[in-house]
């Protein structure tokens, strides 16, 4: 009998369980067709048919069977048909991706028939680089000679990059056959918010209810997007996910269908319209779908659990013949961006989108001990639909259970993982450690401590680069530049000056958009006596649009802009800064489309982070991260704390077997980023404006106690000097 560390008892089960049990049995028929349709490497029929295939192919460059383990080397020469790997953490996906890549070039496939969709286009470029050095570094002196195979040009004709600079790249290549105006630009989710709010204020909508406050304009992006990404109606979305705002669903209802229109009055795209555009398009041209289909011969796509319905759309219908090699990579186990619109029944109707699919499974992990992969295939284990996978290492060390630890409270808990990392320094850097939160939140007794410790650390998260006011406002004035009927970049300028208001700001936009689209009615009497600033704002922009580089438009904005930014905000000095950051991502584009285009889908780092020592030059430094943040990454020595019922898993997702699948999968993420030591902390109790939460998490009190090494602590509240578990 299995001896779990927790009675397990006192959780409650989700209360929809029964409701979506048809869906689930839906689910599970698809997985079992595609597991009867596993490629085993270690069958051995397949392992003959693969020495046959490699034989008659002697001519091959790069020694594939040398360099990959079995089964990732039936990934990279699997190259007909439609194909699921299933890459569990640590497994090599990148490796196999980067052969597959190779593998195809060598077999004569022309560079501009294959695909690649990523999520960042880092990841797109990283598979081609190190394709490239493979060729490259294959090729015999004679070959470099003769100049035999030109890597560099193959590979920069391959098509790669995410969904969204896939489907803007088509948008604009093709504008002339699907009727739209190339010369759009693109909302970023910010934008998107500032539209949707620009409309409520303009529209006479409706009397609002004084008995529910009407929603921010961040809410009502996100449910707008929701809707349209996960195919739900907006009544059903607030009904279910929103149910304080219903009173208000007919107005919101007419907020989406006058911000859709708006955008295309405008000529504005949001991140959503450029795939669902281009899905619209190869439904109902007949055209565009055949090129696309003729061009695109072989595709891969990465991380396919994180996709969304319009992104699978898209897939679909480029690679319905079935002529179209599809090979899809990812792990069902890490499907945990549900709350971005990606679609975990995706992966795992693959089966049934495809019936004569294949699969294949990477099950051999290069990351972790021994012993910390126990743990994780016994998280796995627990996970109710997926793919059977059993994760292993070829390492012959265990190495370390991982430890729990429960704390009197959040302050202890710090100091623990204070202790530890003091511990362990001596045979780590700081950067081999990385504490890993649900919430961001739950940093904040961890970031107090190491500063009072001294222990260097970087928090990763916070608010993005082009995210940032000064940023957002000087690329507001590039946006004008390229698309005048741009109103949300015009009302973000004019509102910055004094004097000139919302109604001012849509009056003005209004004179210029009707003026064929001029700058001359910033001149105009009437608006000229609003604000002594907008004469020189016509100049400003007038000298921008001459300028023959993006860089000197930029600095023709911020000749104008700085003094501005000076009246605005304090720290002005300290945002100058990142203008030269902007400047210098200028250089390396050529126009003012492109530029927008790479900064709007493909931002410059992430986040603005927060080390405890902003002076401080050294990179050597504890992570401290989210758990979705961390997605990807890896170290040494990781914490997880935070581990109390009602934060991990987060307290709304306790009724909703879906959501409270997709946070043990977020919990999985965290272990599964360890390489050799995993260290999981509770505090006795967490207390917050949600509630008093005082179990254990679900995920560390469900499994065996032979998994995890339990350490034992004095509670406060006994007298004696007994140790117990919780």
């Amino acid at each position: 009998m299995t001896t779990t560390i927790f009675d397990t008892r006192h959780y409650n089960y989700p209360q929809n369980f029964m409701e979506i049990k048809p869906k689930l049995a839906r689910l599970e028929k698809a997985i079992k067709k595609l597991e009867a349709n596993l490629i085993d490497a270690n069958d051995d029929a397949n392992i003959e048919l693969l020495n046959q295939k490699l034989n008659s192919e002697l001519g091959l460059k790069v020694n594939y069977a040398r360099e990959l383990n079995p089964d990732q080397l039936l990934a990279a020469t699997t190259i007909e048909g439609k194909v699921l790997v299933i890459a569990g953490a640590g497994s090599g996906k990148t490796k196999t991706l980067t052969y597959r890549t190779s593998y195809l070039l060598e077999n004569g496939v022309t560079p501009k028939s294959i695909l690649l969709l990523t999520f960042t286009r880092k990841a797109a470029n990283e598979i081609k680089n190190r394709a490239k050095t493979l060729l490259t570094n294959s090729l015999s002196d004679e070959d470099l000679a003769k100049d035999k195979l030109p890597t560099d040009k193959r590979l920069n004709d391959i098509t790669s990059g995410t969904f969204h600079s896939f489907c803007n790249m088509l948008l604009r290549q093709y504008s002339g056959l699907l009727g739209i105006n190339p010369r759009f630009t693109i909302l970023d989710t910010g934008d998107s918010e500032d539209a949707i709010d620009l409309i409520h204020k303009e529209k006479k909508y409706p009397a609002q209810t004084k008995s529910q406050a009407f929603p921010r304009k961040k809410t009502l992006q996100n449910i707008i997007s929701s809707s349209r990404n996960r195919r739900i109606h907006i009544r059903d979305l607030i009904e279910s996910n929103y149910p304080d705002i219903a009173v208000h669903i007919p107005i919101i209802e007419q907020l989406a269908v006058d911000f859709h229109e708006y955008k295309r009055a405008n000529h504005l795209y949001d991140f959503d319209d450029i795939i669902s555009q281009v899905v619209r398009h190869l439904k109902i041209n007949d055209t565009f779908r055949q090129m696309l289909q003729n061009q695109y011969r072989y595709i891969m796509v990465d991380e396919y659990q994180d996709t969304n319905i319009p992104q699978k759309q898209l897939i679909d219908l480029i690679c319905e013949p079935d002529s179209v090699s599809l090979m899809v990579v990812g792990d069902d186990n890490q499907s945990i961006y549900a709350f971005r619109g990606a679609n975990y029944e995706n992966i795992l109707l693959f089966g049934e989108t495809y019936p004569d699919a294949k699969l294949i499974k990477l099950e051999q992990n290069y990351r972790s001990t021994p012993a910390v992969l126990d743990y994780i295939n016994a998280l796995s284990a627990q996970i109710t639909l997926g793919y059977q996978k059993q994760l292993y290492s070829g390492a012959s060390i265990s190495g370390y259970k991982p430890v729990f630890s429960r704390l009197t409270n959040e302050t202890k808990e710090a100091k623990y993982i204070a202790d530890k990392i003091i511990e362990l320094k001596s045979d780590h850097e700081y950067n081999d450690f990385a504490v890993l939160c649900r919430t961001s939140f739950q940093s904040n007794y961890v970031q107090l401590e190491f500063m009072e410790r001294h222990i260097p650390f970087i928090v990763v998260g916070g608010i993005k680069f082009v995210e940032r006011r000064h940023i957002k406002d000087v690329l507001a004035f590039i946006k004008i530049l390229y698309n005048p009927n741009d109103t949300i970049a015009w009302h973000r300028i004019l509102t910055l000056f004094q004097g000139v208001g919302t109604v001012t700001a849509t009056r003005l936009t209004q004179a210029i958009n009707a003026d064929n689209n001029s700058f001359e009615p910033l001149l105009t009497a009437k608006f000229a006596k609003k604000s002594e600033q907008l004469e020189p704002l016509y100049h400003t922009l007038t000298k921008a649009n001459q300028a023959e580089s993006v860089e000197t438009v930029i600095e023709h904005i911020l000749e104008f802009y700085i003094p501005v930014l000076k009246t605005i905000e304090e720290n002005w000095r300290e945002r100058n800064e990142d203008f030269r950051v902007l400047k210098n991502l200028a250089t390396e584009h050529s126009s003012l489309d492109n530029f927008l285009e790479n900064l709007a889908l493909d931002p410059p780092n992430d986040s603005v982070a927060t080390t405890s020592q902003p002076e401080e030059e050294s990179k050597d430094k504890v992570t401290i991260s989210t758990i979705h943040s961390a997605k990807g990454l890896e170290w040494p020595v990781v914490f997880v704390n935070s581990l109390v019922d009602g934060i991990t898993p987060h307290h709304r997702s306790l009724d909703d077997f879906e959501e409270l699948e997709e946070e043990r999968k977020l919990f999985y993420v965290a272990c599964s980023r360890a390489k050799t030591r995993l260290y999981l902390t509770a505090p006795d109790y967490f207390a917050s404006y949600s509630g008093y939460f005082d179990k254990p998490s679900r995920f560390i009190a469900e499994l065996s106690a032979d998994e995890v090494t339990v350490e034992t602590a004095k509670h406060p509240s006994l007298e004696n000097d007994d140790p117990v578990w919780w």
